[in-house]
């Protein structure tokens, strides 16, 4: 039975709201649920895809390609914004562009001026793990009043005629939200709500960073902006153990000048500093999370002294690690 609407007459508190609210909620019947699409065949796992706003559409996938799988279908004129997440990926081929590839939980964003044919290979037996979002034109006619005038120009730059593809620096509040969309933890009218924020936060945390590298995509070029994001992956995926500089810059294709350049204008440090700043993140962690000492921590990610960890903590965080220390004993 349908939910009925009530009255609420005279003085009343918060509290009076919220029980009227849970009453209606009693008395109604349950919001639709939000269902993944189980997929059988080519494939085991699911998948789901809403539009969260009109021209705004939400995605996530948690597959395992038990054979060789190609997905080929048109695509309109967009732009595709996606996290990948686990697996290694399956490139993104669009009809007169370059393959489009990223590395682990690193952003991609594909532009399509025009409606194009794309297809995907995908690989047997691996885990495919992938989160995102799809802008349609409908959406700026809808909405562009309450997106800023530069998000705009970013937006329709993407859509102009072509295919525009650009990788975009590894970004935690990106992963975050992509893990998000495929967790999503809520069900009925909430769950709605947290997937529509969530893919709205994604949309506009990636023109952030869009427009924040713009300069810097400019200054060095395609190939060699996408291969210092390249490196900064590599750095991630082994910062237990990171190669040296020149390995690292072989296994990019740069030389090693170009490629600490390359650091130093996109990340504002060179590639020692970089992995430097990720192994202090690392021992804040193992101070937080772990319960460590700050001495102990700091021999655990690489400092041989104390005294010089300390300061380079102070350095990076603005405070000593014995502060950080004592917060996790309180």
């Amino acid at each position: 039975m349908p939910a009925q609407s009530r009255l609420i007459e005279g003085e009343f508190s918060p509290h009076d709201l919220f029980r009227e609210a849970a009453a209606l909620a009693l008395c109604g019947s349950p919001a639709p649920e939000h269902r993944q699409q189980i997929l059988s065949g080519q494939f085991r796992g699911w998948m789901w895809m809403e539009e969260v706003h009109p021209g705004l559409s939400g995605s996530a996938c948690d597959l395992v390609t038990l054979s060789d799988a190609v997905i080929a279908q048109p695509i309109e004129r967009s732009v595709m914004i996606g996290v990948h997440l686990h697996g290694r990926n399956g490139e993104l081929a669009v009809e007169g562009g370059e393959a489009v590839s990223s590395s682990l939980e690193q952003s991609q964003i594909v532009g399509l001026g025009e409606a194009r044919k794309g297809m995907r290979k995908l690989f047997p037996g691996d885990r495919y793990v992938r989160a995102g979002l799809i802008v349609r034109p409908s959406f700026l006619e809808h909405h562009g009043g309450a997106v800023a005038g530069n998000d705009l120009d970013l937006v329709d730059r993407l859509m102009s005629p072509g295919v525009h593809c650009r990788a975009l620096r590894r970004c935690e509040i990106m992963i975050h939200l992509a893990k998000a969309l495929v967790e999503t933890p809520y069900t009925g009218s909430l769950g709605t709500l947290f997937r529509e924020s969530t893919t709205t936060q994604m949309l506009f945390q990636a023109l952030r960073l869009l427009r924040a590298d713009e300069g810097c995509y400019r200054q060095l070029g395609k190939r060699h902006y996408d291969a210092v994001l390249h490196a900064q992956s590599l750095l991630d995926a082994a910062l237990n153990a990171p190669p040296g500089t020149m390995a690292l810059a072989r296994q990019v294709g740069l030389n090693r000048n170009a490629l600490q350049a390359g650091f130093k204008a996109v990340f504002g440090t060179t590639i020692f500093g970089y992995v430097r700043e990720q192994r202090l993140r690392m021992a804040r962690i193992l101070i937080r999370d772990h319960g460590l000492g700050a001495a102990e921590a700091g021999y655990r990610v690489g400092f041989r002294s104390a005294a010089a960890f300390s300061v380079a903590f102070r350095r990076a965080f603005g405070h000593p690690p014995s502060q950080d220390a004592s917060d996790t004993r309180h």
